[in-house]
């Protein structure tokens, strides 16, 4: 039991600390003089020599004492128990309530113990002895000659251990908590498997020697079990503080992979007080861009701090005894290097036990790898998220560029529809631009297009959106107006603010502008749509030199031909007019064909093979797209069974749009085509954009869900042209990311691009997720990607679409020089000696420098 000399100072000024103390003076006493009055009572003269040996037993059980260190506590090993049980068995009843008392004060006075602990802990062993007797008393009787030897009777002596243990730990404790300002709860659940423990020890030498005491042959075995006992004591305890380091750290690694560096800084320090029982624990990160370091710091009494100067907590931190300092270092480079300090205040200058003294060593190289990752995953997220940012910004103006129009503009257009808003598009172009970049030169130029974007933002409404499309060309996204007169009258406004002169140098420039209109539902459903209309609105605009148009349909010689090709397109769905050419997907290892994507194509009776950008809109708005992609998806999937019937499994990669995914019924009829064909689910990729997220989340998430389940593979098409890409990833388990083209085809000229697509690549294996690159054209493309240890390739530097047999017969050769795989987890690899690459399907060299922008 933990001895009560060893319980924290009293102090006088706590009222709560004398009523405690003061209510169990009054209780030892008042037990005593009830114990008199029990029935096995026996208040006359006692037997002398048995009672003055209960008094030796009790002062010897407060004075041979064994100390152990569980936590960040001492416990002392005293036998109370065991003293009171066998004074039970030696003094008549009454008198042991008197004896046991009287031996307390005897070995408290002796070490000179303050009189409030003597008074305290000499009533508190009073309640013991109390509770043992009548524990005796009601299970064993009060006729001591027949209880003697007697089974029931050392059941008695068990029951009577225990209540003695239940007082003096719930006593003690209530003591203990009053004085460290803690729930007596918390205080009792402290150690309660070490005392348990010290409770079994105790009772089984009381019962050893009240045995020893009717046996008296067996007296010899006594020395052997109290040491055999304190050795299981020393294992007992070695095997909880184990299990407890073990515990928190396992907790401790666990939390720290999901935190930053700070996080990390701080769940260190709490975990560190409470692995190491310490008084507080200070953790400096070191910073190479700071003069100072910043401190995190945790106390036991559960309080926190952080800054860049804290002072340590009292003037004990200045006796270097009390502190233990770790530098947390990880090799980078070859070379150790340092992270931070990690410093441990220890509880009155007591030594940190040998086995915490290990752990330490351990808990220290853990922090330090977490703080290195969790920086290291910071400056990727950083970079991650200044290249997305930068790859929605115009680098001129700092407005948004072509990318975001396009994702917010559908996004306008998918909540119009819902609601019946209307959302219309304003296209600027600047007249006499070309004059001031051949007058005054480029830089000029540049401050002209800043000006005019400055103008332009001042006065776009908040939910409204400014790009810039390139050169001296501006877009305004209106994204809910009251009709298409009220666009034309924002565009008139922003056509004064154009037509202001701007000083540059001193000299007043005129600048002047033309800006077409264009308005959902009236002049399009789709973002396409309106851009090419309010693009031939300008250009309308630009012939009345400098004024604002409305796109007019009577002036667009491709109308009526699109609404021919609308009303043939049922038709052609039911007559199998579309057709399946196969673009191969190649991996950039091995340089062997290993998938395909399916690429429609309309092969209409009067006008030829038609490309999708002709079509796919009018699938869209015709409400044809289920019987659509049934259609391309079982002309898919039987040219795969094909394949694999020939050994050639090699997946096919089917794109599907927003409306398909809204369909709860597409997973299903996917899974019936597959049973149909025979063909396993994973040899089947379904593409998706980012954008097809937007409308509504929780359906497409359900119904992909459902694909997933099925086992088809998910890829996300396009990826980087969203509005939300990492969002989109952290939601949806996809298998492959495609980066696209846009970023592809300029990654060889333009750095920003280079870093969209390296930065990519190394978040998509961060998440285990295979890239392929679209638009590869040339081999210094295809070097670049190798570098940037990209996966699999497609484009026309392999290859054109062709039929179904071209793939067949790529996809038996290799198509370029076998690499030596090194660099697929984001690492470079290194680039030897190019040699001329074979497309699969022959194209001629002069249709690579501008291929179709279409699929």
């Amino acid at each position: 039991m933990p001895d009560p000399s060893d319980r924290p100072p009293v102090r006088p000024e706590s009222r709560r600390l004398h009523a405690i103390v003061g209510g169990t003076v009054l209780l030892g006493v008042s037990a005593v003089l009830v114990a008199w009055f029990l029935p096995g009572g026996r208040p006359g003269v006692p037997a002398i020599l048995p009672t003055l040996l209960t008094v030796v037993l009790v002062a010897v059980s407060d004075t041979a004492v064994m100390h152990l260190r569980y936590g960040r506590e001492n416990y002392t090993l005293t036998w109370s128990e065991a003293a009171i049980v066998v004074g039970l068995v030696l003094t008549p009843w009454p008198w042991v309530t008197i004896a046991c008392p009287v031996g307390m004060i005897v070995a408290q006075a002796f070490a000179r113990r303050d009189p409030m602990k003597i008074a305290f802990n000499a009533a508190s062993i009073a309640v013991e002895a109390v509770l043992a007797c009548v524990c005796v008393f009601v299970i064993a009787g009060s006729d001591d000659v027949e209880r003697a030897g007697n089974v029931r009777f050392g059941v008695a002596l068990a029951v009577a251990a225990v209540a003695v243990f239940a007082w003096n730990t719930l006593s003690v404790s209530a003591v203990i908590a009053t004085v460290r300002g803690l729930p007596v709860r918390v205080v009792v659940r402290e150690g309660l498997a070490l005392k348990a423990g010290l409770l079994a020890g105790n009772t089984v030498v009381a019962l050893l020697l009240v045995y020893a005491s009717w046996r008296g042959s067996a007296v010899v075995l006594i020395p052997f079990c109290i040491v055999l006992l304190y050795l299981s004591y020393r294992a007992y305890h070695g095997a909880l503080e184990d299990s407890e380091v073990w515990r928190q750290l396992d907790a401790a690694v666990k939390e720290f992979t999901r935190l930053d560096a700070a996080g990390v800084a701080a769940s260190a320090v709490s975990r560190a007080v409470s692995l190491f029982k310490v008084e507080f624990a200070e953790l400096a990160l070191s910073h190479e861009s700071l003069d100072t370091a910043r401190v995190f710091r945790h106390h036991s009494d559960g309080t926190s701090s952080e800054g860049h100067e804290l002072p340590l907590p009292d003037d004990r931190g200045a006796d270097q005894r009390a502190i233990v300092d770790v530098m947390l270092s990880v090799p980078i480079g070859g070379l150790p290097t340092t992270v931070g300090v990690l410093r441990l205040g220890l509880h009155d200058n007591l030594p940190l036990p040998a086995r915490h003294q290990r752990v330490l060593g351990t808990f220290a190289r853990g922090v330090a790898v977490s703080l290195q990752n969790a920086r290291l995953y910071s400056e990727m997220r950083y970079q991650a998220d200044r290249s997305a940012y930068e790859a929605t910004r115009d680098t001129l103006t700092g407005i948004a560029n072509r990318r975001v129009l396009h994702s917010r503009a559908e996004q306008a257009l998918a909540a119009a529809a819902g609601t019946g808003g209307t959302v219309g598009l304003l296209l600027i172009d600047l007249d006499h631009f070309k004059e001031i970049n051949d007058t005054l030169g480029h830089h000029a130029g540049d401050m002209v297009l800043c000006k005019v974007a400055e103008r332009l933002d001042r006065r776009t409404a908040e939910h409204d959106l400014l790009a810039r499309l390139g050169g001296d060309e501006f877009a305004i996204l209106l994204s809910d107006i009251d009709g298409a007169a009220a666009a034309e009258l924002i565009a008139e406004e922003m056509l004064r603010a154009v037509n202001q002169p701007v000083d540059y140098e001193g000299l007043d420039l005129a600048v002047g502008g033309s800006i077409g209109v264009a308005v959902y539902p009236e002049d399009g459903l789709t973002a396409e749509d309106l851009l090419r209309r309010a693009d031939m609105a300008m250009y309308q605009a630009k012939t009345a030199r400098g004024s604002v148009a409305r796109y007019r349909s009577d002036r667009d010689d491709h109308t009526v031909s699109r609404i021919t090709l609308a009303a043939e397109l049922r038709d052609a769905i039911a007559d199998r007019q579309f057709l399946l050419h196969f673009q191969p997907q190649v991996d950039l290892v091995t340089y062997r064909v290993i998938g395909a994507e399916a690429l429609a194509r309309w092969n209409h009776p009067t006008r030829g093979l038609l490309g999708p950008v002709e079509f796919i809109d009018l699938v869209e708005r015709s409400g044809l797209t289920r019987e659509f992609a049934s259609t391309v998806l079982e002309q898919a999937i039987a040219e795969a069974t094909v394949w694999h019937a020939e050994g050639l499994d090699l997946p096919v990669s089917v794109n599907l749009s927003a409306r398909n995914l809204l369909d709860p019924e597409l997973p299903g009829e996917v899974e019936s085509i597959l049973a149909r064909f025979g063909l396993p689910a994973e040899l089947l990729v379904l593409e998706l954009t980012e954008t097809t997220m937007i409308t509504d989340a929780e359906a497409t998430e359900a119904v992909l869900g459902r694909l997933r389940r099925i086992g088809v593979k998910l890829s996300v098409d396009d990826f980087g042209t969203g509005y939300s890409s990492l969002a989109f990833l952290q939601r949806v388990a996809v298998n492959e990311i495609k980066i696209d083209k846009t970023f592809v085809m300029a990654m060889t000229r333009c750095d920003s691009d280079a870093a969209i697509v390296r930065a990519t690549i190394e978040l998509a294996h961060g998440l285990g997720i295979r890239v392929v690159a679209e638009g590869v054209e040339t081999p210094a493309h295809v070097a670049a990607l190798q570098a940037f240890g990209c996966d699999v390739a497609q484009g026309w530097h392999f290859g054109r679409p062709g039929s179904s047999d071209q793939i067949r017969e790529a996809a038996r050769e290799v198509v370029g020089p076998v690499r030596r795989p090194v660099g697929r987890n984001g690492h470079r690899v290194a680039l030897g000696a190019r040699s001329s690459h074979r497309s699969v399907v022959p194209v001629p060299e002069t249709e690579l420098v501008e291929p179709p922008r279409a699929g």
